[in-house]
């Protein structure tokens, strides 16, 4: 992979970016149920949100394998479980309600990675090793992997899911990046300015990461949860900006006060 030159004006306007997101920011991540799961729906998890909707489609999946397989905790019973099966895709399609072969490749090749990093480091526990592994590793390395259908967004949810602080440059952190900057950004742009400027504010990247994605992702729980209103298009096209709509709200109670 090329290396990435990353302007210092860009890192301080993405960084100035998320200091807009407000202050819950901060620690959104540790919130998530996601990081919790046993290391065997970890890596079910992260492959089955692959290119799709992770509340409607993932969640459900995960949570019937879990109550129908409380046992499996670990990457070696799911590697078990799956060579139980004549192939890795009638695994997906019984056990998680899913007629993918190409995902089920994916997710074989990345449970037997995760199997070669156990075997490695014998003398300590599962959970260790792939912390250790997920702390040290490089977004890179992804394309050592050589695992078809798994990029670098796949690569960096793994690392996540077993606690690296970082982010996965999927469509939602590309997006939200290249908004704030007005020009579009690669995936290995978005990964590397978002950790920049989660650094320059002393904020974790997965705490950032996580709550762009549920802002962007989840846009309608989002709203709910909080004051966000949608302007009608000629309103916005008035009030360009968030200084000019508190300005003129203000103003309009201002006048409101008078009155009364």
């Amino acid at each position: 992979m090329n290396e990435i030159n990353i302007a210092e004006a860009d890192i301080a306007d993405v960084a100035e970016g998320i200091r807009k997101l407000g202050p819950d920011v901060r620690g959104f991540g540790t919130v998530d149920p996601a990081w919790t799961r046993p290391p065997a729906v970890l890596v079910i998890d992260c492959v089955l949100s692959l290119n799709r909707r992770y509340d409607a489609f993932v969640v459900p999946r995960l949570n019937a394998f879990m109550e129908k397989h409380s046992n499996i905790q670990k990457i070696a019973d799911l590697a078990d479980l799956m060579d139980s099966f004549q192939s890795p895709n009638a695994f997906l399609q019984q056990e998680l309600n899913y007629n993918h072969k190409e995902r089920a490749y994916t997710l074989r090749s990345v449970v037997e990675f995760l199997c070669s990093i156990v075997k490695e480091v014998p003398t300590i526990t599962e959970e260790e090793a792939f912390r250790q592994w997920a702390t040290q590793a490089k977004p890179e390395e992804y394309q050592k992997l050589n695992i078809k259908g798994f990029g670098i967004a796949g690569f960096q949810y793994l690392r996540m899911l077993f606690g690296a602080d970082t982010t996965k440059p999927d469509v939602h952190i590309i997006r939200y990046v290249s908004e704030i900057l007005d020009r579009k950004v690669s995936d290995i742009e978005a990964l590397h300015l978002l950790e920049a400027s989660s650094g320059l504010l002393g904020l974790s990247v997965r705490d950032v990461d996580t709550y762009i994605w549920d802002i962007r992702a989840r846009p309608q729980q989002y709203a709910s949860a909080t004051n966000v209103v949608r302007l009608d298009p000629d309103i916005a096209s008035a009030f360009p900006n968030e200084k000019a709509v508190n300005d003129a709200l203000r103003s309009v109670l201002k006048e409101r006060n008078m009155e009364e």
